[in-house]
């Protein structure tokens, strides 16, 4: 008995050491090439990258139906050659494709053919599949409505993530967007404890992101990192905007989070080009160090 009580006592002693040592996985969207090809993902394994996030609007678009699974099937091959692994899948969105949408049959379209897009994404085993609650502009006098649209769709939409073994997540948006804060987020998501949210660190607009993971906290399943402006979203390279990054990694473990570290971010700002692997995993290493110095200044180790 004393010497389980001594090991639980040591357990108890080292965890704070092991939780602050603990590393999280990084990984970045297809959409960071516009045509990914499997050198794309050789070099992005060989940069640092363990995982990826599928853009899925970069396979299916201007395809026809038949065309669209056979290409979901050889992009597999794709990653599974670079020894990369897939973390999530970013499903389709655009003005048009809105599962909020106020006209009954053109939503049941539009959440149908995102029932089959989900069955497809089975080919790529994903962890986590992204969702987008609406599209925009949405009025004033229509949120209501759309909310509740929303959260219908939402619940249509699980089971078939839940059929192929991923967890949908609800990501936040910007402007008049559904789920443009963290409180109507949350609404969005409440009745659904197996429903996730995906925290995106430059579309909430009228707040901090610290807010935000103060907020939403425990909820939060996977996450798209890139820098802004504090304006409108930008998408640049981590500290390239207004964002502290490391209390938001430091935040980020705090809440609770234990997934990959992923970068949704496209465009170098200081270079005015596309973002390169290269640059993202430079981004990601000056990251590790503010977090570092960030905590050796609080009192909570995490």
């Amino acid at each position: 008995m004393l010497n389980k009580i001594l090991y639980l006592g040591y357990i108890f002693i080292a965890l704070p050491f092991v939780l602050s040592a603990q590393e999280i996985s990084i990984g970045t969207t297809t959409a960071l090439w516009q045509n990914p090809t499997a050198t794309s993902m050789a070099e992005a394994k060989q940069a640092g990258f363990d995982y990826i996030e599928v853009a899925i609007n970069q396979f299916y678009r201007n395809l026809p139906p038949q065309e669209v699974k056979p290409r979901i099937y050889e992009f597999k091959e794709r990653i599974d050659s670079a020894g990369i692994k897939v973390w999530s899948v970013h499903l389709p969105f655009s003005k048009t494709l809105d599962i909020s949408v106020p006209d009954d049959s053109l939503r049941k379209k539009n959440i149908e053919f995102m029932a089959g897009i989900i069955e497809l994404c089975a080919g790529f085993k994903p962890e986590k599949l992204v969702l987008h609650p609406s599209s925009e502009p949405i009025e004033d006098n229509q949120r209501e409505q759309r909310i509740a649209n929303s959260i219908q769709s939402i619940n249509y939409l699980r089971a078939y993530a839940d059929k192929i073994g991923a967890q949908l997540c609800i990501e936040n948006l910007p402007r008049t967007c559904l789920g443009n804060t963290p409180d109507e987020l949350l609404r969005i998501v409440c009745d659904f404890p197996e429903v996730g949210i995906c925290f995106d660190t430059n579309h909430y607009l009228t707040g901090s992101p610290f807010e935000f993971i103060e907020k939403a906290g425990s909820r939060i399943s996977t996450i798209h990192v890139s820098d802004y402006d504090g304006i409108n979203e930008c998408h640049w390279i981590p500290r390239q905007g207004v964002i502290d990054w490391g209390k938001m990694l430091f935040d980020l473990k705090k809440s609770g989070y234990r997934g990959v570290f992923m970068f949704e971010t496209t465009k170098d700002h200081e270079l005015g080009q596309r973002a390169t692997s290269e640059r993202l995993i430079e981004s990601y290493k000056l990251i590790k160090e503010q977090y570092t110095d960030y905590e050796k200044t609080s009192n909570f180790k995490k």
